[in-house]
């Protein structure tokens, strides 16, 4: 399955969840699929439902009935419904007549005999094995309209052909399992099209929901302050408190942070309004709710509660079941907020604290300091994340007495997964031998384990080299990373280096490349950050021959002087996670 947009909408998820543009896939045989079929599948996107379009073999073999029948299940709750007990069981049914005896047109229902059962699973695999029908796509689609679900399985088989030029029903598969289910089923275009309504009713919230909330009543008449206590009290709130004017009730806000603000309009010494403008004045509370209650009704007065900061207003004389209702939507609302929030923060610390892990993985000062005074090779790397957490890493590994290892690697992607993927790496590599074999063989080794390990679409760009200070040497091997330059005596020049990602293909080969390393040579490695990021005007930063000039004319500290230029036209984060490392033979 893949993920496309439909083409009446703007809108995109990768997943089951409102908004909805619709999770599709395209078939090869059937490429103007959205042309041939599908028309309740754009009502229903229309009216901001969910949408699933797949070909036939691959709803049979991905059981997308229960796939898109979970999905209902989050779509219904936000919309304030209850998911009815046998959702799934309508969707099986509905969709299997549609592929089976629609896509697939196999006439045959079994009895349940096993010999029949047999029959016909064979009559379904030998449809299957048929790409003209097993290509056939079927839409399935869903909107909630009033207190209905309604839900359309299409699909593009030869619908109700009779023998003798009428219609006969020949897809009795399952409906007389779901016909006591549904308010009603109906079908359209040839009975290509299966509609069907579901009643809804609405998800009421238990009364230990809002024990931990807050409501600050403001109003002057004590007996409607007395009046809102006693229904609020019916919706479990654990606090109630009230206030008198304005000024009391900001003091209440300051001292208590309810969840919810009940606020009359006209009060003296300070009115519901002038209350409301300075509390949205104040940034800490613009999430809190404000529902004003007030006599004022007219358009005009309601306007002046919204513009005021409110989030809703009822009028008097009020009727309870109306304050209930839009109180609970409210309290709803603040607490899913206030539960964000939390998660936001927990969140935060949590990618704080990856972060500080992932920023251990490159080499310690000390250990570049033991390196430096071991082997005479300076070493300098930095690693800028585009976000919290990168796909960029480099490191260093010993080979033998003489020998170092140098790898450099940048995970697609971005964030958590990204991250995830170097910690992957990092473990691998503290799994090498004490002589680690050629940087051709070795990226063979990581490629074959990265490949099982990382999901469809995540690779790896990886430069891996070893330096051998016996005989003044460079092997070298890549995979998908840019070259690598080698700068002696002032004068820069790219290394040639060709690979596949890694990750990418189970039977992928590596080629290597051996140069000489002298005393007083260099090598700059880099991930394609640097050479690909565009400044605000669209122009690159770094071209190859810019980086080649910068390279062949620093003779100070390399990093520090390319990210100086680099930051020149982009402050701030890079685009894209970005590596420099920078190792001269002294």
């Amino acid at each position: 399955m893949s993920i496309c947009a439909h083409p009446d909408s703007t809108r995109l998820s990768a997943a089951f969840a409102p908004p909805f543009a619709g999770l599709a896939e395209a078939p090869a045989a059937a490429p103007d699929c959205w042309a041939r079929g599908g028309q309740r599948f754009r009502l229903h996107l229309q009216y901001g439902g969910l949408a699933l379009a797949l070909r036939t073999v691959t709803a049979y073999n991905e059981d997308a009935a229960h796939l898109f029948a979970a999905a209902l299940h989050p779509f219904l709750r936000e919309a304030g419904f209850a998911c009815p007990s046998d959702l799934e069981l309508v969707v099986h049914e509905a969709l299997a007549n549609a592929m089976i005896h629609g896509n697939l047109g196999v006439d045959r229902t079994p009895s349940g005999s096993v010999q029949e059962m047999l029959q016909f699973g064979e009559l379904v695999e030998n449809a299957l094995a048929d790409p003209q029908r097993a290509d056939r796509m079927v839409w399935l689609s869903a909107a909630v309209i009033g207190h209905t679900l309604h839900l359309a399985i299409e699909d593009q088989g030869a619908g109700y052909q009779g023998t003798a030029g009428g219609r006969t029903d020949r897809r009795p598969h399952g409906m007389d399992l779901i016909t006591d289910s549904v308010l009603s089923l109906r079908r359209e275009n040839d009975g290509r099209c299966l509609l069907l309504e579901l009643p809804l009713s609405q998800r009421q919230l238990p009364r230990k929901a809002f024990a931990d909330a807050s409501v600050l009543i403001v109003d002057d008449n004590p007996f409607n302050r007395r009046m809102l206590e006693a229904l609020i009290t019916t919706l479990g709130v654990g606090r109630l408190d009230s206030a008198q004017d304005g000024v009391e009730g900001l003091a209440a806000i300051e001292a208590h942070r309810p969840d919810l603000v009940l606020l009359d309009v006209m009060m003296p010494r300070m009115d519901g309004l002038e209350m409301c403008r300075r509390l949205r004045a104040d940034h800490a509370l613009l999430d809190l709710p404000v529902l004003f209650i007030t006599a004022l009704n007219d358009a005009k007065s309601r306007a002046a509660c919204f513009a005021a900061g409110g989030n809703d207003v009822v009028s008097k004389p009020i009727e309870a079941e109306e304050v209930l209702a839009r109180v609970r939507v409210h309290l709803h609302n603040a607490l899913l907020m206030a539960r964000l929030n939390a998660d936001h923060a927990r969140v935060r610390e949590e990618l704080a604290a990856a972060r500080e892990a992932q920023e251990t993985l490159p080499p310690t000062r000390a250990q570049l300091d033991a390196i430096r005074q071991r082997l005479n090779l300076n070493i300098k790397g930095v690693v800028e994340n585009s976000s919290e957490l990168g796909g960029d890493f480099w490191t260093l590994f010993d080979a033998g007495p003489k020998r170092l290892g140098v790898l450099a690697a940048d995970f697609s992607g971005h964030g958590l997964p990204a991250a995830f993927n170097v910690f992957r790496l990092h473990v691998m590599l503290s799994r090498l031998p004490r002589r680690p074999p050629g940087p051709a063989a070795l990226l063979g080794d990581l490629n074959r384990e990265l490949k099982t390990l990382l999901k469809p679409g995540q690779f790896a760009a990886l430069f891996l080299g070893l330096i051998d200070l016996e005989d003044g040497s460079l092997t070298y091997a890549g995979a998908a990373s840019p070259p690598p330059i080698l700068i002696e005596n002032g004068r820069a020049r790219y290394l040639p280096l060709e690979g596949p990602p890694l990750g990418a293909f189970a039977d992928a080969e590596y080629e290597e490349h051996r140069v000489q390393f002298p005393v007083g040579a260099s090598l700059f490695v880099y991930s394609d950050a640097l050479v690909e990021s565009q400044a605000d005007d669209g122009v690159l930063v770094c071209d190859d021959n810019t980086l080649l000039r910068w390279a062949g004319e620093t003779h100070g500290d390399m990093v520090a002087t390319i990210l100086r230029n680099f930051h020149a036209r982009i402050p701030g984060d890079p685009p894209d996670d970005l590596t420099l490392l920078h190792i001269r033979r002294e």
